[in-house]
């Protein structure tokens, strides 16, 4: 397990020589060359969460809000990445065949 210390408002350094920094209202994880090890993530909890365990948690969001839509997709796409980037590509590639199968029922209903 990693320890994570704040530097300043939106910089922390991890225990193992990474960085996780806010760029807009991303953040990311930097190795100890500076240069990105993975981000965009949606929240500082995902990163914390992504530089102890390698892994994204995906939340509950109140989907009523604009804000909540897109901080549940961005954790989404994040948690997708994470398990691709650990040699888990199979929530990928379900979530591709899985729009591949509703863009097909949608022309043959439509009659395309």
């Amino acid at each position: 397990m990693v320890a994570v210390k704040r530097i300043q408002a939106g910089q922390y350094s991890v225990s193992d020589g990474r960085f996780i920094i806010k760029d807009g209202s991303s953040w990311y994880v930097l190795n100890n060359e500076q240069q990105q090890d993975f981000g965009p993530l949606p929240t500082l909890a995902a990163a914390k969460e992504y530089v102890n365990s390698g892994t994204i948690p995906v939340g509950e969001h109140n989907l009523a809000s604009k804000h909540g839509r897109q901080q549940s997709k961005k954790e989404f796409n994040a948690y997708l990445a994470s398990e691709t980037e650990n040699g888990n590509p199979v929530p990928a590639i379900l979530y591709v065949l899985a729009m591949v199968a509703i863009c097909v029922f949608v022309f043959a209903v439509r009659g395309y």
